[in-house]
């Protein structure tokens, strides 16, 4: 999706909004989002890596038992216990020579075999269990390092992927975030899929204490608006912010910022939004939140951003609720009636909006329409049972003019509103 730039001329955002503002007690036209266009990088975004000498491999066919070469490599009875490679050719019959000499340029061969063997579940487990040495541990990476995106992405050969990374060394986990960052971003891509998102995770918390961990987040940053559109991609970021520091994750939470207005008015961009506003923690927080309460009024009547205004209300924050709430003021009556604004008045009703709310609906001459409405009805009834518990006043003064037209409210989605005056009395 490309950035939009959000227009700052009424008449601009009146054509924009028009359908869906006219329902609104004031006139949204008058309004206009505020966006965040002078922020500035505190943290590296930039990742330089070594040019490691290693083997390419040479492409030989899948071929043989995977648990007789495994069985070959190992010694009698998959004894786990030693070497991996230890005093191998004293287990062959006198006169045999193997395929690929151990030691030789063309030992890269067995790499077939290894992919093979990492993709079955019980493959997967051995190969595991033999990562118990530095020589074996070093054999298997050599093996498997052209094929690391296959391995990681697999159901089965992301364990063992998993396993290496956590045995790596330094210059092994470089080697490892060239392949998947050059030429192609395999970070993002690998984060798009189920078994590949997982394997990126468990790289984000290997690499928590890094320096090159500061790679990972920049290749995130960049494809930050469709990971977090993505129904997968979305839990990489949330892994970012529940293991990494602010510090470490501030080009996400400015890309956040960046991005904020266009990723909660799309479906799933409003759910990972919401995620991230209750993770982000540090300076960038009171930013992102300033943001969304700025623009409230527009959010509110959103289909999908008012999810997002609701997260923010939750957190309890008083300085962004009181921003919110006072930009709702003039429309709490007809935001009522509609479906996603209903959802924010109730919302207000049940946090320190409370009083703001009510005494809107106590001035309007359509409280009665409100309370009969398919959606407002469920407001009024929230008004009832809220003031009841916490503003004894305003709920008298509420319910004396409610019963006021007891009759109208005796059929359709007012009997709803007469059913709770009744029980609270």
């Amino acid at each position: 999706m490309e950035s939009s730039t959000h227009p700052q001329n009424p008449n601009t955002m009146a054509s924009m909004y028009s359908s869906s503002l006219e329902a609104l007690q004031l006139p949204f036209e008058n309004l206009h989002l505020f966006d965040n266009s002078s922020l500035s990088l505190n943290a590296s975004s930039t990742g330089v890596f070594p040019d490691p000498q290693r083997n390419h491999g040479l492409g030989f066919s899948r071929v043989g038992s995977f648990r007789s070469c495994l069985d070959y490599f190992t010694g009698e009875s998959m004894n786990l216990g030693s070497s991996m490679f230890d005093d191998v050719n004293s287990n062959v019959s006198p006169g045999f020579q193997p395929i690929f000499s151990l030691d030789s340029e063309y030992s890269y061969g067995y790499s077939n075999w290894v992919i093979d063997m990492a993709k079955t579940e019980e493959g997967s487990k051995d190969l595991q269990k033999l990562l118990s040495n530095s020589t074996n541990n070093n054999r298997i990476f050599s093996w498997v390092f052209d094929f690391i995106v296959e391995l990681m992405i697999d159901q089965s050969g992301r364990y063992l992927f998993q396993k290496l990374i956590e045995s790596a060394d330094e210059t092994q986990l470089q080697m490892i975030l060239e392949k998947l960052l050059v030429p192609h971003n395999y970070i993002y891509y690998a984060s798009l899929l189920k078994y590949g998102s997982c394997s990126i995770k468990k790289l984000i918390t290997v690499l928590e204490k890094s320096p090159l961990i500061t790679c990972v987040i920049k290749a995130l940053g960049d494809k930050f608006e469709k990971l977090m559109m993505d129904p997968i991609g979305h839990y990489v970021i949330f892994e970012c912010l529940d293991v990494l520091d602010s510090q470490t994750n501030d080009p996400l939470n400015i890309q956040a910022m960046k991005h904020c207005l266009e990723l909660v008015r799309h479906e799933q961009g409003s759910v990972s939004m919401s995620g991230f506003v209750t993770r982000i923690k540090g300076p960038r927080r009171d930013q992102l939140l300033k943001l969304i309460s700025r623009n409230s009024a527009f959010l509110a009547q959103d289909p999908t951003g008012n999810y997002v205004v609701q997260c923010v209300i939750r957190l309890q924050n008083p300085a962004m609720n009181d921003q919110i709430f006072r930009n709702l003021e003039g429309y709490y009556v007809k935001l009522s009636t509609t479906k996603t604004g209903s959802y924010v008045v109730e919302h207000c009703l049940l946090s320190s909006g409370l009083d703001r709310v009510i005494n809107e609906l106590l001035r309007s001459d359509r409280l009665v329409s409100v309370a009969k409405d398919r959606y407002g009805n469920y407001v009024v009834q929230t008004a009832l049972k809220e003031s009841k518990k916490r503003e004894i006043s305003l709920h008298g003064s509420l319910v004396v003019k409610l019963e006021q037209h007891l009759k109208c409210l005796q059929h359709g989605y007012g009997r709803n509103v007469v059913s709770v005056l009744r029980c609270l009395q």
